[in-house]
């Protein structure tokens, strides 16, 4: 395990904004005999970080009724589905990644608050980002009616890890430009890897209406086998390290690419080599957390701090690392847990 505590991220990941005025929260249902209302909006199906979180809130003894709104990163479809929110006033909103979370509260400077939920306690999960994404000015007192959790290592543990498992000198990243947490986390990779004298071949997925197609994935990650990379970087990209990770995954192997992810899937279900995660479980539970203050204790939002988990995993796939001969060192094992053997 490589443990960060909260001083180690606030530093990497830095904390700054205007300061919003908040207060207690009315917790509606928390006096009431019905169940609380809790819609999750989410870009794929239920995933390990709903069934944390509907756990932790069902062990507490939180009583629930969950609607599920599948938005797929589709702007128009996020857009009704806000309306819909605005119309039944849920007691709490879940929301899964950076385009639904942006889609549903919007810019916290948003010229235009009113096309976003500013009124009802969202919780996001799975955002890799908030605050370069603009989601929350600050990670320890975001303000406002939102705040969540981020499942991914700072970007300098993820260089450390992957220069840990081998000392390679060019990495290739494939990333859909659509999606700005995906643009935000290559940017902050270019900026760690060239200050270390390192080269980065950063491919973007062509878009026709502002969509990536799924079959120019493979062509595009033999692109970065062609370019020289050593290893692929696989980030907080729905697109591909979620919706097409199998793709991404088996034609990886196939070119021989080893790859580096920042959520653990990718690896535990499909052949990516090795990633650094949290465990997406473990994230919703921490998400539950946050909605049982909510609930239960009427604490506003905007007074929960947006954290990640302390601990994260070493994950190695090794029937991915014997097949393509890219065997992990000795120091990596006595911490990483391996799977697929």
């Amino acid at each position: 395990m490589i443990t960060l505590s909260r001083r180690q991220w606030l530093r990497w990941g830095g904390a700054a904004g205007v300061t919003l005025l908040t207060g207690a929260w009315p917790a509606s249902a928390a006096t009431s005999e019905r169940p609380f209302r809790i819609h999750m909006v989410l870009g794929r199906g239920e995933g390990a970080n709903e069934a944390g979180f509907k756990d932790y809130l069902a062990r507490r003894g939180v009583r629930a009724e969950y609607t599920i709104h599948q938005a797929g990163g589709d702007p128009e479809r996020i857009a009704a589905i806000v309306a819909e929110l605005q119309a039944v006033r849920p007691d709490l909103i879940y929301t899964w990644g950076t385009p639904q979370t942006r889609g549903v509260v919007g810019a916290w400077d948003d010229p235009e608050p009113d096309r976003y939920i500013r009124d009802i306690p969202v919780l996001f999960t799975y955002v890799s980002a908030p605050l370069d994404a603009r989601i929350v000015p600050r990670l320890e007192q975001p303000g406002g009616n939102v705040s969540g959790t981020i499942h991914i290592a700072p970007i300098p543990a993820q260089v450390n890890t992957m220069l840990a498992y081998r000392a390679i000198k060019r990495l290739g990243v494939v990333f859909n430009p659509a999606e700005r947490n995906s643009v935000l986390a290559v940017e902050g990779l270019r900026q760690e890897w060239v200050k270390r004298g390192l080269t980065l071949f950063a491919n973007p997925l062509p878009l026709t209406d502002d969509k990536p197609d799924p079959a120019d994935i493979p062509d595009l990650l033999a692109h970065c086998r062609d370019q020289g990379a050593e290893m692929l970087y696989v980030g907080p990209d729905t697109f591909i390290a979620t919706t097409h990770r199998k793709l991404v995954a088996d034609t990886a192997l196939a070119l021989r690419l080893p790859s580096f992810s920042v959520t653990e899937p990718i690896v535990r279900s499909d052949p990516g080599m090795f990633a650094l995660s949290s465990s997406g479980y473990g994230v919703g539970r921490l998400t539950g957390v946050k909605a049982a203050q909510i609930l239960l204790e009427g604490k506003a939002p905007g007074d929960i701090p947006v954290e990640t988990l302390r601990r994260f995993s070493v994950v190695i796939n090794m029937a991915t690392a014997k097949a393509l001969s890219f065997y992990p060192p000795l120091g990596l094992l006595n911490f990483a847990e391996v799977v697929g053997v």
